[in-house]
């Protein structure tokens, strides 16, 4: 287990805040030189002030010659021990078929879902393992979530298929990667209180978002598995919440707005 940070070069994306922000913090605390990509330099702000150990570099994940320049700028002050990669997003347009053509998924969500949260990883994989390989390897930890590992319908279709996809090619590449010296682990929390959290189309309870895993939690948890020599695959759940769903008493504020549960009759 690595108990030294200081001066180890670490990336968090998606650390303009949610458990980007939270993360870059904890890894900073520890004395690592932190780089936090984000798409504007202005979200990156905030997270930047937390800590000087903590640089922002404007990067948009889906866009490769974005993340090349992005890890390029990293790369001059050495080699990334670490990438956390927190950045991912969903939509209010969350349904394949639906009597509100509002509330089906668009062409467009549909594509930003997927560039984002599936080719935003593969980009940041392929830009950050030849430099860890170079310098001997490193560790990659990935956010995935339990919509791709089992069904909450309060999702969405785009953002479920996303993390399924995002299991899948973490699965298949830690071998791979392995064979370079690089550990690939994957963090697929329940829910979350994250920015992701404001695009539902109901917002939970004041009480509902309390009793989520909070960033801090999240922070905790992702420090824990990029200090650890081998890989990992930790699946985090709030008490309430059963692997691979949400229970009635959860769900019940969302029915009015997603319109889950029995079909209602037309008068």
């Amino acid at each position: 287990m690595n108990t030294q940070w200081t001066d180890k070069i670490v990336i968090v994306t998606g650390g303009g805040g949610g458990m980007g922000q939270s993360a870059a913090k904890r890894f900073a605390d520890e004395g690592a030189k932190t780089f936090i990509f984000g798409r504007t330099l202005g979200s990156l702000t905030a997270t930047a002030e937390l800590s000087p150990n903590i640089i922002p570099v404007v990067c948009d994940v889906a866009d490769p010659a974005s993340v090349a320049a992005a890890v390029g700028e990293v790369l001059r002050h050495g080699s990334p021990a670490v990438l956390i990669h927190t950045a991912g997003i969903n939509t209010p347009d969350r349904f394949m078929a639906h009597e509100d053509p509002a509330k089906v998924a668009s062409e467009e969500s549909w594509r930003r879902v997927m560039d984002v949260n599936v080719l935003g990883v593969v980009n940041m994989i392929r830009a950050v393992s030849t430099p860890m390989a170079e310098n001997g390897g490193g560790k990659i930890v990935v956010i995935s979530s339990t919509a791709g590992h089992g069904f909450d319908s309060f999702a969405g279709v785009p953002y479920t298929a996303s993390k399924w996809a995002v299991h899948g090619l973490l699965f298949t590449a830690r071998p791979q990667l392995a064979a370079y010296g690089i550990v690939v682990s994957e963090y697929a929390p329940g829910e979350a209180f994250t920015p992701l959290v404001e695009k539902r189309p109901v917002r939970p309870t004041a009480e509902h978002c309390d009793a989520m895993i909070q960033t801090g939690d999240c922070a905790e948890t992702l420090f824990f598995m990029a200090s650890q020599a081998h890989s990992m695959s930790v699946i985090q759940l709030p008490i309430y919440q059963p692997f691979g769903g949400m229970p009635p008493q959860i769900t019940a504020p969302w029915l009015p707005g997603l319109d889950i549960g029995p079909a209602k009759e037309k008068s």
